[in-house]
C-alpha cells in the first residue's frame, strides 16, 4: 500500500466516526419509563449522540449526582441530572450532549 492510499483510508475512517458522533435523537420525556422512585438513567456508550428531550414540564433543578443507587440498581454518582416539576429525575452521562425542548400544550 502506498502512503496516499493509507492516508485516504484513514481520512475516510475519521469522517465516518465523525458522522456517527453527530447522531441526533429526540425523545418525549413521557415516553421514558421511570423506576419506582421516578428516576430515569441514560448512559452513553461512547458514541456521544446528541439527545433532545421534549416535554411540557419545567426544569426545576440540575446538578451532578452524589453517591446514589437507583431503584433499578444503577450507581449514578458523577452523572449529571435534571429534576422536572412532576418529580421525575433524569440522570445522564456527562459526555452526552442533551437538551430540553419545551412543548406547549
Amino acid at each position: 500500500m502506498s502512503d496516499i492510499e493509507t492516508n485516504s483510508q484513514s481520512t475516510e475512517a475519521i469522517d465516518a466516526a465523525t458522522q456517527g458522533a453527530g447522531a441526533q435523537f429526540t425523545l418525549n420525556l413521557a415516553d421514558l419509563l421511570p423506576d419506582a422512585n421516578g428516576e430515569i438513567v441514560i448512559l452513553n456508550e461512547g458514541d456521544d449522540p446528541c439527545l433532545n428531550i421534549v416535554t411540557d414540564l419545567r426544569l426545576l433543578e440540575s446538578g451532578i449526582a452524589e453517591s446514589h443507587v437507583t431503584d433499578g440498581g444503577i450507581e449514578v454518582k458523577g452523572l449529571q441530572y435534571w429534576v422536572f416539576e412532576d418529580g421525575t429525575k433524569l440522570y445522564y452521562s456527562p459526555g452526552l450532549s442533551i437538551s430540553v425542548e419545551h412543548q406547549f400544550v
